[in-house]
């Protein structure tokens, strides 16, 4: 009994769940530096994005005034 080529080649898989979308797609998320969040009294992540204050020592964060 002969074997076509054809059935030795793998079958193509479908795309996996966890595959990248494609790079022209603005997906959001985080920044990948946060520094300006991080206050300079006592290094805490503030919870807004700068100017702000530091909700647990109240110093400014940013360009606060």
């Amino acid at each position: 009994m002969t074997r076509d080529r054809q059935d030795d080649a793998p079958e193509p898989h479908p795309p996996r769940a966890d595959a990248r979308e494609p790079a022209d797609q603005d997906l959001g998320g985080e920044p990948a530096c946060m520094l300006d969040r991080v206050c300079p009294a006592c290094g805490r992540l503030a919870d807004a994005a700068p100017p702000t204050t530091c909700p647990r020592c109240g110093a400014a964060v940013g360009d606060v005034g």
